[in-house]
């Protein structure tokens, strides 16, 4: 379900309050989808893994009995599920993964159960029963998970919040401050590209973490040594989190300071580099 069907939007000039809140809410969305994303592989494997089982219980021997069938089906089923969620990673996707678990671990236990009953203990193959039983644990494991997904995010961006997005993260990767006047570029640790845009500032670090914050909760100070007046220092705060200091160029100051003195605040350069490292943000 969407944030809203509409380009509404796109078609008004949004509050910063709504710019920010909307955007954390698909930076959040898109980090939960890139994690969907990665674990797709296990899902690929273990549904090829299963494929596997099958051609050496079943499919060697030309055994197409319901069961087979069955045990071919859900592992397609799997691989499709892996597929799925590594090209259109979505919470559903990870539903659909803890189901099949479900279905595997189901099948596994009837198919062995049904075994005692017609041929005896002797019948019953103790690895399956100890796939059957990860598999019924992994199954929980996924579906809590999505719950947990759901609980966190109960409406998803709708498309045109996240093209939106989408722009405004490779304009981050552009950023150029001596050919933007919105841009910065800050060498600290993490590295930072940013956009300061009205009253929010977007910044996005190597991990493509888009970090989302108010202008009055973005602090840049200036530091220049005495006995070398050419070489100038900055210290980021970001929402509190201090970020080791860095040399800071005349581009990014400039832009800096124009972006603050839209709002009535003037930045200031201290002639001192500080005594004590601040401390890296986590």
């Amino acid at each position: 379900m969407a944030i809203d069907d509409d380009d509404d939007f796109e078609d008004r000039e949004p509050t910063p309050q709504e710019t920010r809140a909307v955007l954390r809410q698909v930076a959040a969305y898109r980090a939960i989808s890139e994690s969907i994303r990665k674990k797709s592989t296990g899902t690929l494997f273990f549904g090829f893994f299963m494929l596997a089982i099958w051609y050496f219980l079943d499919g060697q021997n030309n055994n197409w009995n319901i069961y087979s069938i069955l045990y071919l089906s859900l592992a397609l089923l799997e691989i499709s599920a892996g597929l799925l969620n590594r090209l259109f990673p979505s919470p559903e996707g990870i539903l659909l993964d803890g189901l099949i678990m479900f279905a595997f671990a189901a099948s596994n236990g009837v198919r062995q159960y049904l075994a005692f009953q017609m041929w005896g203990q002797k019948a019953i193959n103790p690895v399956m029963l100890v796939f059957g039983g990860v598999w019924m644990l992994q199954g929980i494991q996924t579906v809590r998970s999505y719950w947990q997904i759901r609980k966190a995010m109960p409406i998803s961006p709708s498309r045109s919040h996240l093209r939106w997005f989408d722009y405004l993260v490779k304009e981050l990767r552009e950023a150029d401050p001596k050919a933007d006047s919105k841009s910065v570029s800050f060498p600290t640790m993490p590295f930072l590209t940013g956009r300061l845009l009205g009253d929010t500032a977007f910044f996005l670090d190597p991990g493509k973490n888009v970090i989302i914050a108010a202008r009055e909760d973005v602090q840049l100070e200036r530091y220049i040594q005495p006995n070398e007046p050419d070489v100038a220092y900055g210290e980021l705060a970001i929402e509190g989190a201090l970020y080791p200091p860095f040399r800071l160029s005349d581009a990014n100051w400039q832009n800096f300071v124009a972006w603050k003195r839209e709002a009535g605040i003037l930045p200031s350069t201290i002639v001192a580099i500080p005594t004590v490292m601040p401390k890296r943000p986590g």
